[in-house]
């Protein structure tokens, strides 16, 4: 009965890390570009908030970032074992493109909007940063 035990014991201990082991394998590997570009998309959200008075500007400035934001997307689309990745890119896509169009619609955007959507696009590319940056090396 103890070596019952201890054989299921050190399957455990074996075979846990190896399914972690298996998943880093076959996760997609860190990559600088891909780390860049969501760091810009970050960057530059946080910095054209100080812009969110002038109409003009704020528009340019969603336009850059909806932008890189499809470089992102295109960059993991076809990365083998990068879902995630994409799945969040395809997310500041969607985000950048949806204040990118109001500006399109209407020359009146308050500032309001322009901060809360900058603001969503900045947390979800610091999310982006963790899940990529924490890709095994």
């Amino acid at each position: 009965m103890n070596r019952l035990k201890l054989l299921i014991a050190s399957s455990v201990f074996v075979f846990l890390p190896g399914c972690a082991l298996w998943d880093a394998y076959f996760m997609a590997n860190y990559d600088n570009l891909e780390y860049g570009l969501v760091n810009k998309i970050r960057t530059l959200s946080e910095l054209a908030v100080e812009d969110c008075k002038n109409p003009e500007v704020s528009r340019e400035n969603f336009e850059g970032i909806y932008f890189v934001s499809v470089e992102l997307r295109n960059f993991t689309q076809y990365i083998p074992n990068n879902v995630d990745a994409n799945k969040l890119a395809n997310n500041l896509v969607e985000l950048s493109k949806q204040g990118k169009e109001m500006y399109v619609k209407s020359n009146s955007v308050s500032e309001a909007f322009c901060r809360v959507k900058l603001q969503q696009i900045g947390r979800s590319a610091e999310t982006a940063q963790k899940v990529i940056g924490s890709k095994p090396k």
